[in-house]
């Protein structure tokens, strides 16, 4: 009758170490799914640290035309000039320290920010022309060079539309996002990272 109530005892014991083994190891991964939390200052430093890689390139090609009517030396031109040209623009959030916030809830993490902007002044390439039918155009190299310039001005205005783009906010968002949980997943102990939403 001992031996049963030892034997008894013992399988007891043997259970309530594996109901705590079950606990604790529950407990680790429970926690797993908030310890991102203790990382949202680093995180922060990170992302201010890498700003001008977060940048979300956009390229679009435009057309130019424009009519040269106009005397010189008794000679008068009369053409059309037609720029094929494209603009690339890197659009991206402000990522100083003080111009956004990472915070955690119960409902996940959000980052808020402002509006993207420019990250530098979009860049003109591809550059092209044609002058179709028969249009006389004395100083076409002068004219072409001139209309060259003026796309300059053109480009700024482009890639201040493009930065409004609903579709190129959403890029800029993905990018941030993808960092920001990528880099949450590499620290200790954190098992998943929440939702991010931006605000």
């Amino acid at each position: 009758m001992l031996a049963a109530a030892e034997h008894h005892q013992s399988d007891l014991l043997s259970k309530l170490h594996v109901v705590e083994q079950t606990l604790s190891a529950t407990k680790q991964d429970l926690l797993g799914y908030t310890t991102f939390t203790q990382y949202l200052e680093v995180t922060k430093k990170a992302i201010s640290g890498r700003a001008k890689f977060l940048a979300a390139t956009i390229d679009r090609s435009y057309v130019h035309v424009e009519h040269i009517n106009r005397s010189a030396l008794g000679i008068k031109s009369d053409a059309t000039i037609i720029l094929n040209y494209a603009v690339e623009c890197s659009v991206g959030y402000d990522l100083s320290p003080e111009s956004f916030a990472v915070a955690a809830d119960a409902t996940g993490i959000t980052v808020t920010l402002k509006k993207p902007e420019l990250v530098s002044s979009p860049a003109i390439g591809a550059i092209s022309h044609e002058i179709p039918g028969k249009g006389l155009l004395i100083d076409e190299k002068e004219q072409v060079i001139a209309l060259q310039q003026k796309l300059t001005i053109a480009a700024e205005k482009q890639g201040e539309a493009i930065r409004k783009e609903e579709a190129v906010i959403a890029l800029c968002e993905r990018k941030l996002g993808e960092f920001l949980r990528d880099f949450l997943a590499k620290q200790l102990n954190v098992g998943a990272v929440a939702m991010i939403k931006f605000a």
